[in-house]
């Protein structure tokens, strides 16, 4: 796979050839930028005139709550907040911040909170370029946003319980400028109960708008309630980004699968965060469950003068039925551009729950699969229990706490028939979860390059596969034994074990 991307010039514009000099004459200015794009919050410090804004409310139930109102001219270079709530995933889902400037009536930003910092659900750490979320909540937005005469910034709480929202507002001076200058716009849709296809895709509208204006990144939420196991087989982004462009009869920017689009490749399930784009959250195994990309258009921003359509193609690698697609498209507009944004309800805003006690099936890669359950091939002790959570496999995760190094766990895995097999271990990864290393049958069995399995992450909880080489087994029962490496306070939590015939 390849792409071209080439960048038209008004007629008449200066555009400077690079030179090998440039690299010796703007040193001092790439060393600026590498630190920036390494550590945003640190390297991109406060402006001497710049005023800070405290935030600090609290929003029961059904009411809605001012969080910052500002006179202008000026413009907001930093928000940055924090959400208290008993239910974290739903607090930041269903309650909606609307920012409104210069006193427009319908608000130019509209979005469930921590959509709109792209950690959903929950609180995802990642570090980019205009968005950083901490691992202890605080969710900071770099996007600038000016205004000519004022800013309103509201939450709606669409939820059940009160929450509290605190943080701060960074504002500065701005020379608003009447026709060029712009306002940041961000609008936040869903849709839920899709059928996702292998035969019947179509496209998602992230954004349709009319004006004049520059788009600048995108993101989307899913929920991939798929019980397929596996990346090669429950990948969801095989659909093609189309993008017009003011009179486009055809896209100006036509991908090759969602995957290229969000900067990674082959349905990839990492955790990974970079200055432009990420996957701060996929559940798995595989990209099953909960995910969010981003991609952020700051070195390649789209602009346009009289309308842009930007859609996203649905096509998965199989039917998953119950599929939610949310996505939110950052641009900037000239007062007076319109789009097809329909201000969100209470409806919207319900997190999509994970199917219950879901099974996992054999399709593609894992089509002549067997599944076991954990608790299936070992006996139960008083090491072990269970984790109840909808994520695993019918609803609960076997917990194994050995007590000291080298404790042993063994898993008895029946084999029908003598051939070439690949075994696979569905794993919990946790900020509580420890490393061992597995033998078969007495043989080494290696399920990572280092003959150790670690299954410590620091935020969240993942579910992971693990594959070993192909193996040659004959028909019976074979075992696989777990030896703990890790300390013991932790945890190995196995959901099941899955064979693959070749």
């Amino acid at each position: 796979f390849y792409h071209i991307q080439f960048r038209l010039y008004e007629k008449g514009t200066r555009v400077k050839t690079f030179s090998p000099d440039d690299l010796a004459a703007y040193s001092d200015v790439m060393a600026e930028t590498a630190g920036i794009l390494k550590n945003p919050d640190e390297a991109w410090s406060e402006g001497k005139n710049e005023v800070r804004t405290g935030i600090d409310e609290r929003i029961p139930p059904g009411k809605t709550g001012e969080i910052l109102k500002l006179n202008g001219p000026g413009a907001v270079r930093t928000l940055s907040l924090s959400v208290e709530a008993g239910n974290m995933d739903n607090a930041l889902r269903q309650n909606v911040l609307n920012i409104s400037f210069d006193g427009a009536s319908v608000s130019q930003v509209q979005s469930p909170v921590g959509d709109f910092f792209c950690t959903a659900p929950g609180i995802n750490p990642y570090t980019s370029l205009p968005f950083t979320v901490n691992d202890d909540g605080r969710m900071t937005c770099r996007f600038i946003m000016p205004f000519r005469d004022s800013v309103k910034m509201e939450v709606h709480n669409y939820g059940k319980e009160e929450v509290h929202i605190t943080g701060y507002a960074l504002s500065c001076g701005y020379d608003w400028k009447e026709g060029k200058s712009m306002h940041l716009r961000a609008r936040w849709r869903a849709d839920h109960h899709l059928v996702a296809s292998n035969h019947n895709p179509y496209d998602i509208p992230y954004l349709v708008a009319g004006g004049r204006g520059v788009l600048t990144g995108a993101a989307a939420m899913l929920m991939n309630p798929t019980s397929v196991p596996s990346s090669n087989g429950n990948w969801w982004g095989e659909g093609d980004e189309k993008i017009f462009v003011d009179n486009d009869t055809f896209p100006s920017f036509f991908g090759t699968g969602s995957e290229d689009y969000f900067n990674y490749a082959w349905s990839s399930a990492d955790i990974f965060a970079h200055p432009y784009c990420g996957q701060p959250r996929n559940d798995g195994p595989g990209n099953r469950g909960y995910v969010t990309n981003y991609r952020w258009h700051i070195i390649d921003p789209i602009p346009f003068r009289e309308r842009i359509s930007f859609y996203m193609e649905l096509l998965s690698h199989g039917p998953v039925p119950g599929f939610s697609y949310g996505r939110i498209m950052y641009h900037y507009g000239i007062p007076g551009i319109c789009d097809d944004h329909i201000p969100l309800m209470k409806e919207d805003v319900q997190l999509p729950p994970l199917p219950e006690k879901w099974e996992p099936s054999g399709y593609r890669f894992c089509a002549n699969a067997m599944f076991y359950q954990a608790e299936q091939l070992t006996g139960m002790n008083r090491h072990m229990l269970f984790m109840e959570d909808d994520l695993w496999a019918g609803g609960k995760l076997l917990a194994w706490k050995p007590v000291k190094e080298n404790d042993e766990l063994t898993l008895t895995l029946p084999i029908v028939s003598e051939g070439e097999y690949v075994i696979l271990l569905t794993l919990c990864k946790s900020p509580g979860s420890g490393s061992f290393t597995a033998k078969m049958n007495g043989g080494e069995i290696l399920l990572s390059k280092n003959r150790e399995t670690d299954l410590y992450a620091p935020y969240g909880t993942l579910s992971r596969s693990v594959q070993a080489a192909p193996l040659k087994l004959t028909a019976g029962k074979h075992t696989i034994t777990l030896f703990n490496t890790g300390k013991p306070d932790r945890f190995i939590g196995i959901d099941f074990v899955w064979i693959v015939k070749r």
